[in-house]
């Protein structure tokens, strides 16, 4: 062999070894999560590809909505601006919402995941069939390239895992802005089957695109189910969800959440619910805030909370990893923990609180609209001015 030949064969060799490290999924932080070596530690991607005006209000997607269109979620957004208008204002709200640059933030910030929202249309189709099978055609396309680059670059480069959510079914699994539903404040996720057919669709066509990517870490299987949604549908819909996820080949995490009512350590339905060796890597999800239930409360009743009921809670779960999926250190006009002494108090109590969740958590959210200043509901903003706790 001349030294040419000899030369390019070794650079050859030199290229395969260094493209098996980078797609090893051994080194990625998502490998040693779904192990169970490494807790999450990350924040949610909110108003990204599923749209909510209230933590999003300076975006171009609302330049000139009717304040009646505003606060009923995406779909209603999308119908009022067209495909003319809306898809341009989206892509362009998809492109600087949330980008590299972010994603470099959190690894700078040590976070190691990220929970991303996503709605039923991200897929592109519809086989479920059934009344409103072109529902998903009103939303503008192109969201699914956003999470393509999100898991396969971006995430792969700042070595953060990504969990991604069902944030918005067909039918709307709460009628609630974040679910993008077609009847505001309705929820029929559970009443007619094509819904769940399409939810069971959307999730193992994800899947089964990102189930050999390294920064993938699993999917959470629906988001804060509620209202009119059945909690024996919800298992049945849970239940074929898993086994189509494994049907992949994905050993991948799965989230399940109960119905709002019964996120907490009574429940011994969800408790009992997905239990090993039979169900392997699940997470049991549930969402804690500060604001609902805790009304006209002041710092003090707060804390006593914290460092009392909620760590009692999470102490008294005895089901599957538990994972606070969302939560923020947002608090009423009545507690206002504008002591930075109470602050720390506050915010090192709930920090120590979920440290205990074995699955670990994610802030909501990431960012939010004009969060310069502090704002509870931005870890971005508390982050950079030294008020998030130590984690």
């Amino acid at each position: 062999m001349n030294t040419k030949c000899f030369a390019l064969a070794l650079l050859c060799v030199v290229a395969v070894n260094c493209l098996n490290i980078s797609v090893s999924t051994d080194d990625h932080v998502a490998f040693k999560i779904r192990n169970g070596k490494l807790p999450m530690r990350g924040a949610n991607v909110g108003a990204w590809l599923v749209a909510e005006h209230w933590m999003s209000s300076d975006s171009n997607i609302w330049a000139g909505v009717p304040g009646n269109i505003i606060n009923q979620g995406e779909y209603q957004l999308m119908k009022y601006l067209g495909h003319g208008e809306g898809d341009k204002r989206f892509d362009y709200h998809r492109k600087v919402w949330f980008n590299e640059s972010d994603v470099a933030e959190m690894a700078k910030f040590r976070l190691n995941a990220v929970r991303v929202p996503v709605g039923y249309w991200i897929v592109g189709f519809d086989k479920s069939g059934g009344g409103g099978s072109d529902d998903w055609k009103t939303f503008a396309p192109g969201g699914l390239q956003y999470l393509d680059q999100l898991i396969r670059v971006w995430a792969r480069k700042y070595n953060i895992a990504v969990l991604v959510d069902l944030h918005a079914t067909k039918g709307s699994q709460n009628g609630n802005e974040h679910s993008a539903p077609k009847n505001p404040g309705k929820s029929f996720f559970t009443a007619y089957q094509e819904n769940v057919n399409n939810a069971l669709d959307a999730i193992e066509f994800l899947v089964n695109r990102y189930k050999n990517e390294p920064a993938y870490l699993g999917f959470g299987c629906i988001n804060e189910p509620s209202g009119s949604t059945s909690e024996s549908g919800l298992k049945n819909f849970y239940t074929r969800a898993y086994d189509r996820i494994r049907a992949t080949g994905s050993q991948h995490i799965v989230g399940v959440a109960p119905l709002l009512s019964q996120q907490g350590p009574w429940s011994s339905d969800w408790r009992n619910f997905f239990k090993p060796p039979q169900h392997q890597n699940i997470i049991h999800e549930w969402h804690k805030y500060f604001i609902w239930g805790f009304e006209g409360q002041n710092e003090g009743q707060i804390l006593n909370y914290v460092y009392n009921g909620l760590v009692n809670d999470i102490k008294a779960w005895q089901g599957n990893w538990l994972f606070i999926g969302e939560w923020s250190l947002a608090t009423n006009p009545s507690a206002p923990f504008n002591n930075r002494n109470q602050w720390n108090s506050f915010a090192n109590g709930v920090i120590k609180a979920f440290n205990q969740a074995p699955g670990g958590w994610t802030f909501w959210s990431w960012k939010t609209s004009n969060d310069g200043g502090k704002n509870t509901w931005s870890m971005r903003s508390l982050l950079r001015l030294g008020l998030f706790p130590q984690f």
